[in-house]
């Protein structure tokens, strides 16, 4: 894999609606950007927007509105299709998943989740989804979180696997690295509030076991992971501020370092790879903010 410079960003085309808590994936070349939140004269609003973006040629495009508005799911390109799986709109957590294939959105009723999650992350792994932690409501009820882990393939239905080890948690920051799903970060309820974490965990589907391999410098929360062949970045995130700093978790080494910075603080965005670049898009970067730009490697 070419090594990618980290210190280094430019500006592409904006999105039309800056926003956080999409579900974004990369479908047939093209970045897909899917409902999400964004805040207007002090209220909040939930969107059903789709965009795609298409790096060649710079430019956004409109696609088909998902069926109703919905932030906070989690999702994953697979086989050509973005699968978006519950998340929440106006209070409510939502456990239906669905499909955005061919610009047609579909409900499998037998991917539908066996309760309702948001905040929660997703990763795939030899063709078998799998949905970890999250919140079961919505709002400021941090209490709801769980450990739980669902593994489902896409014509089948959903069982339990083995829970997180540790403290129920969402936010997570999860890449696989070989044939391991990685987990680093996230946060706990604590006191009505949340506490951040500095847990890497490794969880093992060929055994359904989980393994504690380290910890991160500083506990982090909503730091986009994204995987390569040995290791886990992370992009940005919050602490006590929005996050600037990329990490990369070395996992057969077990040690944490800085390998790049992005140009702002940035919790809950989306990096995902599209051909030889990262293209970052979406997050917070401020309370009640929405990052507007669209970020790529040179």
């Amino acid at each position: 894999m070419t090594k990618t410079d980290l210190a280094v960003w430019k500006e592409l085309a904006p999105p039309p609606l800056p926003r956080a808590g999409c579900a974004v994936g990369v479908i047939n070349g093209e970045l897909v950007v899917a409902g999400g939140t964004y805040w207007r004269e002090g209220r909040k609003f939930w969107s059903e927007r789709v965009d795609s973006f298409d790096p060649a040629v710079n430019r956004w495009s409109a696609r088909s509105p998902m069926p109703r508005p919905r932030g906070d799911a989690a999702a994953l390109a697979h086989a050509g299709a973005l699968y978006v799986f519950g998340g929440g709109a106006e209070g409510a957590a939502a456990s239906d998943v669905w499909t955005l294939r061919d610009n047609l959105w579909t409900a499998p009723a037998n991917l539908a989740l066996p309760a309702p999650r948001r905040s929660s992350g997703v990763a795939v792994v030899d063709g078998t989804f799998y949905l970890l932690g999250g919140l079961s409501g919505t709002g400021s009820e941090f209490s709801l979180a769980t450990s739980t882990v669902w593994a489902a393939q896409p014509d089948g239905r959903w069982e339990s696997r083995a829970p997180m080890p540790g403290p129920a948690r969402f936010n997570l920051s999860v890449g696989v690295v070989g044939g391991h799903i990685i987990v680093a970060g996230g946060c706990a309820p604590e006191g009505g509030a949340v506490r951040n974490l500095d847990e890497v965990l490794a969880y093992d589907p060929s055994k359904d076991a989980w393994t504690v391999l380290g910890r991160l410098p500083f506990a982090n929360r909503a730091g986009c992971g994204l995987a390569d062949a040995s290791g886990l970045l992370i992009f940005g995130g919050f602490t006590d501020k929005f996050e600037p700093g990329i990490l990369r978790y070395d996992v057969p080494g077990g040690t944490a370092k800085t390998v790049g910075r992005l140009p702002t603080g940035l919790a809950g965005g989306h990096f995902v790879r599209v051909g030889s670049q990262i293209l970052g898009v979406t997050g917070e970067n401020g309370i009640k903010m929405r990052f507007p730009g669209m970020l790529s490697t040179m």
